[in-house]
């Protein structure tokens, strides 16, 4: 919400809230209300018609649904139109189950029941290698959805809640700066819901109306997975070493600028007063201080988190995947994919804190994990130490340099993974990445249309796409995770 002249503030379970206009909602044509037959579901979440001749997007349709719309918004080429009535609904329609939580920026496909989800994000995937990436017959594998003995809903780990001027606590409207006020939180893992209600409720009780002065936004991580200080088993005793884990969760703060912590006895003063109040929190990191302080600690600035047979440690900043039951199948698919041998030595880009890294570490003679951003790397090492492995190699440091680095001094690379961010691979990296030649070279990536452009490249570069396998990473939402895997071509 921006303030009293704002739109209603109701919170997340007291019906929808007004909604302005899109962005360009100012053609010729707009408020134009017709009758859409949809017949296909777009990446991004929404169903698409034709009408006149151009494509129409409508959020929360669904294919094979007659329905009324109304243009809010047109181009050349397409338009975008709300639903205002479904007239004929598909079996796959559900009741959602939290509305509000559709204008949050997720959770876009609450109104689909979830094996059509699943069915669906394999087809888009398929759609996308073949319209981007220009692969006639792409192999995609059916995409591997939640168990069916797994909460499809409570899975998220980590969730940023954002604080409006006028106090509300919650997520951050799609396209807006408006917060949905949440007393609770109810489609994150239940551990992080308990200490987001803490949490919240500490902050209304302490600062009051003046929260929005001291931070626009937090970010809360529970570790889930992480052995509890009694463990027993592989972890216990990884590499030889007992291990001890830390478990809890971690809250990091942005501040704003000029944000008044002198006036509550400086940033240490709160964050050991958060940290003393919320049982379960291993820390507390303020970000964003003024010059000469930079950031404070109460507490540890990381947690340990496990998965399958590793241990990790996650700095406040670092990033982990938030999905524990479907973390393991994704490392699983790309191990399987890649294929290492003992004597294999295997590149991993964008590395993060080594997820991928220690279990190639397993496998192979040697790992060399790249990766840009410092704490994450630390994280990796650490990690390495934490489970016992020595063959663990992470450098700090841009992908296309480090490989040009390597390729200039003739290190052999047998196998390669790279987990790129959205946006994808650089055009160089994949240059230096083919160049330097592994056998087999896997891409896990969270956006499959970056993935089909970089694809697309890496073959034209002497590779063939051999798998192409999605995991449903983030029920609900539009987000689809796959696990691709090319093979070199033999000269």
């Amino acid at each position: 919400m921006r303030g009293e002249d704002g739109p209603e503030k109701r919170d997340w379970r007291g019906g929808r809230m007004a909604e302005a206009p899109a962005p360009g909602a100012d053609g010729p044509d707009s408020g134009q209300e017709f009758e859409l037959d949809l017949t296909d579901l777009a990446y991004g979440g929404d169903a698409v018609g034709r009408y006149e001749g151009r494509a129409v997007f409508v959020p929360g349709a669904l294919p094979g649904e007659r329905a009324r719309v109304r243009l809010i918004r047109e181009r050349a080429n397409y338009a975008r139109a709300e639903l205002l009535e479904v007239l004929r609904a598909s079996p796959d329609r559900v009741e959602p189950r939290y509305p509000e939580l559709s204008d949050s920026g997720g959770f876009q496909w609450q109104h689909i029941a979830y094996p059509a989800q699943v069915a669906w994000k394999t087809r888009i995937v398929r759609q996308l290698l073949m319209r981007i990436g220009k692969f006639s017959e792409p192999p995609v594998l059916p995409a591997i959805g939640m168990p069916t003995s797994a909460d499809t809903w409570r899975y998220r780990t980590v969730a940023q809640f954002a604080i409006a001027p006028d106090g509300a606590i919650g997520f951050r409207r799609a396209e807006s700066h408006d917060v949905l006020d949440m007393p609770e939180c109810p489609i994150v893992h239940p551990q992080l819901d308990t200490l987001y209600q803490l949490i919240r409720q500490w902050i209304r009780d302490r600062w009051g109306a003046r929260a929005y002065d001291f931070t626009e936004r937090f970010t809360l991580r529970v570790a889930v997975g992480a052995p509890g200080e009694k463990s027993s088993g592989p972890l216990a005793m990884a590499g030889g070493h007992s291990y001890r884990g830390s478990g809890g969760a971690l809250l990091t703060i942005e501040a704003r600028p000029g944000a008044p912590f002198e006036s509550e006895g400086g940033p240490d003063t709160v964050a050991s007063a958060l940290r003393m109040a919320v049982p379960g929190l291993a820390g507390v990191v303020i970000l964003g201080l003024p010059v000469g302080r930079g950031r404070i600690t109460a507490g540890q600035d990381f947690v340990h988190d496990q998965v399958l047979t590793h241990v990790y440690r996650i700095s406040a900043g670092s990033f982990f995947q938030v999905n524990p039951t479907q973390t393991p199948v994704l490392v699983e698919r790309a191990m399987e994919a890649l294929r290492p041998l003992p004597r294999d030595v295997a590149l991993d880009g964008y590395s993060g804190v080594g997820l991928f890294s220690l279990f190639l570490a397993d496998r192979v003679e040697r790992v060399i994990a790249i990766e840009s951003q410092p704490s994450a790397v630390a994280d990796a090492r650490e990690s390495a130490r934490l489970n016992g492995l020595n063959n663990v190699w992470a450098y700090e440091g841009v992908l296309e340099r480090v490989i040009g680095v390597m390729r200039r001094q003739r290190e052999r690379v047998d196998i390669a993974l790279v987990d790129p961010p959205r946006a994808g691979c650089l055009p160089r990296a994949l240059n230096e990445l083919t160049a330097i030649g592994p056998r087999t070279l896997v891409y896990v990536s969270c956006d499959p249309s970056t993935l089909a452009r970089d694809l697309r490249l890496i073959c034209d570069s002497g590779y063939r796409l051999t798998t192409v396998q999605p995991v449903d990473m983030f029920p609900y939402t539009s987000h689809i995770e796959c696990v691709a895997a090319c093979e070199r071509i033999a000269p």
